[in-house]
């Protein structure tokens, strides 16, 4: 899902590369007396209305493509726990889905762990206790005494409660727990970020490089990017890791070339937040608001309640309009750029926000603006109303409103409704000063703990209209040797992203770099795919290095001077454009009627790829490197028992320097009665060669990898014929070709 909240947190988009990193993932965790929990299960892959939306999926594609990760966890590295999911599958909740908790992942997988529920996914007692549900969590919702009662009463046997038991002691004894109880203990800091270190080189994956990279003698380097001076780039919510220390792009990269080496700092755009999950046109850049002291930015006031009561309970200078609050602003779980100022908890409910001053633009005409709402708002500019919505009736002038009686709220968060998005366009003159005066209220009934304060005032300004700060970054660029410029995304659970766009004007950015100097690397520090096709031309190099953690600064610097080579490559591909993938179809993404159709099967990613539909940016398996490497003599021989094929081929490097090349095997098109991709991988490995070095690399072909599940038998099919194994750089880069006859 190429903007699903949580793909950060995911292996990719096959399933054999996510059960391979999976397993060495639980091998490494429960090495350390720790138990491991897979989640979350099943078929969660969209986080708009996680909490409802019915997943209705064909027993074929669930068997082929998003249940194999977890049957390796189970087989390969006997996982400990799992961790259910929020969505209904074909009708049931996950965590009462016995299809799904025992046919499958016990009578089928053999599973002999627990399964606990996501935090609220539990919707019931003695169906969720049947089904095969361990634990609820995060407290008693609808077990506890509810639970006991319904033993009680004879809805759940006392067997069942005492299964339960058995399940969730097995691992603590069976690991060593009740003698050596898990804690928090000393370990070496410095150590660590090293490995750190080493994992975000390893990870750095090289689209595209004409001869830029790796840096060769430069004089001065333009840094620019919203947190190049800090360490922001991360996934929010759950997922979010609060490291034991840092190393942001600037320290890094200033460390690497030295002092003779100028490098100059432009952010080019404002922080990220949260506030980039919102529907709707960036927001407005601060550059253009001054606050009715003479300051860049607006005044913003804030109240605890949705009705403007009393004295604000915050003043302070905002730079752009712009909140996601309530679950993205918890303690621990806002990934915003380290430079911004969050907003305190006391704001994560129904409120009230008023913002003053006044509006300059640098070009006459037309500008679209857009309010993205949840709640009610009032919008005046030059003391007249343009535009309102909820119970605010719009002020034209800048006073004090009454005060109110704060009115009780509840969590809030249950209705998951999705906030406006208003548009109206308005003539601004250059250089006039226009007052302006936006009052919001979280007063929607969803609206509340969880589900908090959405709103956004944006635009899209005319053709050519770029920020100050984007001028300056370009300006900047022009006059340095190079321009590296660092970009990213605000990704996290509750929300997907609104498009595959980069937030906060980052592509203008690099359009603007891009025309001001040709000599300019892009590093995407996104955890998801994102539209390259939006900057006008391609950068000299473009380096995706995902979410790279605390160390991304030493591991970027790294790279682009060539001290380490970038030894990564896609384990997803990165679409031209969403409408190139299922999730062009409202039914198949966020879905229709509170359902979401996987009518493409196991067509999916690279799967989906033909030689007549559209061409991915970049390709299933792809990632350069600092060298070259030639792939000769293939040999494809038949093999017994759980595979079909073992597949050798002698890779060299021909290049000049020591580098790593990723072996990837394809099987072709199935002779089967059902259609199957044109190429799935069977096996994979990694090489790393000193130069003119060849290395022999056998792998072996699973006979899963030439089955397909029959719908009719309920279990998997092997069909006689001959199957095309194709050997390359990834899934677009099959350099030899061979065949098996499989029986």
């Amino acid at each position: 899902m190429p903007v699903g909240g949580r793909t950060f947190e995911s292996y990719g988009e096959d399933p054999l590369l996510a059960g391979a990193i999976g397993v060495e993932m639980v091998r490494g965790v429960q090495a350390q007396g720790v138990q491991a929990c897979a989640k979350h299960y099943a078929i969660n892959n969209q986080e708009d209305h996680r909490s409802s939306v019915d997943a209705v999926i064909d027993e074929r594609t669930m068997r082929e493509l998003y249940l194999p990760p977890f049957e390796a966890l189970i087989s390969e590295a006997e996982v400990a726990s799992m961790m259910g999911s929020f969505n209904r599958v074909n009708g049931a909740f996950a965590c009462e889905n016995p299809t799904l908790l025992t046919d499958l992942l016990r009578n089928t997988f053999g599973f002999q762990g627990w399964i606990m529920s996501d935090y609220g996914a539990n919707h019931s007692t003695a169906d969720a206790a049947n089904a095969g549900l361990d634990q609820e969590q995060p407290n008693e919702g609808f077990w506890g005494s509810k639970l006991l009662e319904a033993v009680r009463n004879g809805e759940v046997a006392e067997s069942v409660i005492d299964d339960k038991v058995r399940r969730i002691l097995r691992p603590l004894i069976g690991m060593g727990q009740l003698e050596n109880p898990v804690g928090i203990a000393e370990f070496a800091v410095d150590d660590h970020h090293e490995v750190a270190r080493r994992v975000a080189e390893a990870g750095t994956v090289l689209l595209r490089n004409d001869g830029l990279l790796p840096l060769g003698e430069v004089r001065s380097v333009a840094l620019i990017g919203p947190d190049v001076d800090g360490v922001g780039a991360q996934g929010g919510g759950s997922s979010m890791v609060r490291a034991t220390k840092g190393t942001s792009p600037l320290d890094g990269l200033a460390a690497a070339l030295g002092e003779d080496v100028e490098i100059t700092v432009a952010y080019g755009s404002d922080p990220v937040t949260p506030g980039a999950l919102l529907p709707g046109p960036d927001a407005i850049p601060s550059s253009f608001f001054r606050t009715p002291e003479g300051e860049r930015g607006l005044r913003a006031e804030f109240w605890t309640n949705p009705d403007f009561g009393g004295d604000p309970f915050l003043v302070r200078n905002d730079g752009q309009v712009e909140l996601n609050m309530g679950f993205h602003n918890f303690p621990g779980f806002n990934a915003a750029s380290p430079r911004y100022d969050k907003l305190p908890g006391d704001l994560n409910a129904q409120i009230s926000a008023r913002w003053t001053g006044s509006l300059v633009v640098p070009t006459t005409g037309t500008y679209q603006f857009a309010i993205t709402s949840l709640g009610s708002y009032a919008f005046s500019i030059d003391g007249k109303a343009v535009s309102s919505s909820g119970n605010l009736a719009v002020a034209t002038e800048v006073e004090a409103a009454e005060p109110a009686e704060p009115k009780p709220y509840g969590w809030g968060g249950d209705a998951a409704e999705n906030p406006t998005v208003e548009e109206l366009t308005l003539e601004l003159e250059a250089g006039k000063e226009y007052p302006i005066r936006l009052d919001y209220a979280a007063n929607h009934p969803s609206q509340g703990f969880l589900l908090g304060a959405r709103f956004r005032l944006g635009w899209v300004p005319p053709a050519g209209v770029y920020s100050p700060e984007v001028t300056e970054a370009a300006e900047l660029a022009a006059k340095s040797d190079v321009a590296v410029v660092v970009v990213r995304t605000y990704e996290a659970e509750a929300d997907d992203r609104p498009h595959m766009g980069l937030p906060s004007g980052q592509d203008d950015l690099i359009k603007a770099v891009l025309a001001a100097n040709p000599r300019t690397v892009v590093v995407l520090m996104t955890g998801a795919p994102v539209d390259v096709t939006r900057w006008g031309q391609e950068p000299a190099a473009l380096l995706q290095a995902w979410f790279p953690g605390q160390a991304q600064g030493e591991a970027l610097a790294r790279v682009l001077t060539g001290e380490v080579e970038p030894g990564g490559r896609l384990p997803l591909t990165i679409p031209a454009s969403l409408a190139d993938t299922p999730a062009a179809d409202p039914r198949t993404y966020p879905g229709v009627d509170g359902q979401v159709h996987y009518t493409e099967g196991v067509f999916v990613g690279y799967r989906a790829v033909t030689a007549d539909g559209p061409a991915p940016s970049y390709p299933f398996g792809h990632g350069l490197g600092y060298t070259s490497f030639d792939f000769s003599d293939l040999a494809v021989e038949a093999a017994d028992g759980d595979d079909v094929a073992t597949v050798s081929v002698s890779v060299t490097n021909t290049g000049g320097r020591e580098g790593s090349e990723v072996v990837q095997v394809y099987v072709g098109e199935l002779p089967a009665p059902v259609p199957t991709p044109a190429r799935q991988l069977a096996a994979f490995a990694k090489v790393k060669l000193a130069p003119g070095e060849s290395e022999r690399v056998s792998l072996s072909v699973p006979r899963r990898k030439v089955s397909y599940f029959d719908v009719e038998t309920h279990d998997w099919a092997t069909p006689a014929g001959e199957v095309e194994i194709g050997v390359g750089a990834s899934s677009a880069d099959i350099r030899l070709t061979g065949a098996i006859q499989v029986a």
